[in-house]
């Protein structure tokens, strides 16, 4: 039975994974978060430090000097987090044009520029207004006969689908005139800077004319911006996207792979980040709103609550092997504790090794599940807070519990249960594997 598992998973689910591993389409998206991530994470403990929960007179943990200082600041600072998780989109539409365009040796400055051109056209229109209306939601202002204003309403998370979906196609508009030596070329003694910035102009008014022509058909006859269009359609799909089925079946995808030695999460990425940021914008939204949150699986929910220590939650694991009696699994063990705690387990996945290990197999799959269905449960129904911000990957499960959902105890609480329960499962199928090694005391 093993052996026909595994054949399967190396015949029919490791080549379509490889394929979806090297898509130029998916690193690109990948990439351009990855890019963006330290913005969002400076922006999104600013909107913490503001917004901590301790300006409730009626609650014991009123504390009057820090109600002053947010009173006081929160106005002044809040625009470090408006320029980063506020226009989240302007910084991923520029990075997949960077990495794209990159990716087929063009250009990756100019891919870059000509990716943030798209998205703006489609996202963020300009309306004309009097002086006495109300200016919610501008992004610029301009004197003259009259107030011109650029719409921000989808520079945010909203506008992510319209950022990659923009920066994709144009970039690949770009190739296209490219490898048709459809662009202004100038003479070898030109400066390469000034070469390029020539040949892009093409490109510009191909991207220009195209994108504008598709607004203007869409808001003529559906009422719609396009970034609206793309959200109701996507709208099922995002609801979906936080439920628990799916989040079991993404990491049925990852652990699946991981098992064969394929990086599952690298696979998946830019789809679990593109929902985990949009559900993460919506919780912030509400969070300065005083609204109830609405969503489970945002920011780096994963790496505090279901996959601590790594794919396969992990730390628990090298818990269990570093009080083995086995020398091998014990000396494995403790070498991978602390890479574990900062959610890097690849000293253990492939020095114990997991990857490809029956008797490990189940755990591996099983714990994250049950992690998933235990906190999953838990914030949903709100003995636990939800997520509010984001902090690095790399930060332990317990510690980024704490940090992301507004200093929240029971939060901590949880991931360090988990962490003992995925310890406690780990434990006899150690036992199991140990017998079957040698220097087995």
């Amino acid at each position: 039975m093993n052996d026909k598992i595994l054949n399967f998973i190396e015949n029919k689910i490791t080549p379509v994974a490889v394929k979806l591993a090297n898509n130029r389409y998916l690193n690109a998206i990948k990439d351009a978060f990855i890019y963006t991530m330290p913005f969002l994470i400076v922006g999104s403990f600013v909107l913490l430090i503001f917004n901590l929960p301790f300006t409730d007179k009626n609650n014991f943990m009123y504390m009057e000097w820090y109600d002053n200082f947010a009173k006081t600041f929160t106005g002044d600072f809040i625009q470090i987090f408006n320029v980063s998780m506020g226009i989240l989109s302007i910084f991923v539409a520029y990075g997949i044009g960077y990495s794209l365009a990159g990716s087929y040796n063009l250009s990756a400055i100019t891919g870059g520029f000509l990716s943030l051109f798209a998205f703006l056209l489609i996202a963020a229109k300009v309306n004309a207004l009097s002086v006495a209306e109300n200016f919610a939601n501008v992004f610029f202002v301009e004197a003259g006969n009259n107030i011109n204003v650029l719409d921000a309403r989808f520079l945010d998370a909203k506008g992510i689908f319209s950022a990659i979906i923009g920066g994709i196609v144009s970039i690949e508009i770009y190739r296209f005139l490219v490898s048709k030596k459809m662009t202004i070329k100038l003479p070898d003694s030109v400066p390469p800077a000034i070469a390029k910035s020539f040949e892009i102009i093409i490109p510009i008014t191909v991207v220009g004319v195209l994108f504008q022509i598709i607004n203007i058909t869409i808001q003529k006859n559906m009422m719609l911006l396009i970034p609206n269009l793309i959200m109701k359609i996507l709208s099922p799909l995002l609801s979906v996207s936080d439920s628990l089925p799916s989040i079991i079946i993404l990491l049925l995808v990852i652990h699946i792979l991981w098992f064969v030695g394929i990086h599952g999460a690298n696979v998946v990425n830019a789809v679990i980040t593109t929902i985990t940021l949009s559900n993460l914008a919506l919780n912030q939204e509400a969070l300065q709103a005083g609204l109830a949150l609405p969503k489970v699986v945002a920011g780096e929910f994963f790496n505090v609550y279901v996959y601590i220590g790594g794919a396969g939650a992990t730390l628990g694991l090298a818990i269990a092997m570093s009080l083995s009696k086995n020398a091998h699994l014990k000396s494995i063990g403790r070498l991978s504790v602390i890479p574990g705690l900062f959610n890097i387990n690849e000293p253990i996945m492939f020095g114990a090794p997991v990857v490809m290990n029956p008797i490990l197999f189940i755990p591996f799959i099983g714990v994250p599940i049950l992690n998933a269905i235990i906190s999953y449960t838990v914030l949903k129904i709100g003995i636990v807070g939800k997520i509010v911000s984001l902090v690095p990957w790399t930060t332990p499960g317990p510690l980024g519990a704490f940090l992301s959902t507004n200093l929240s105890i029971p939060a901590m609480i949880l991931s360090l249960c988990l962490i003992f329960l995925s310890y406690l499962i780990y434990t006899p199928f150690i036992n199991a594997y140990a017998k079957t090694l040698p220097d087995n005391d």
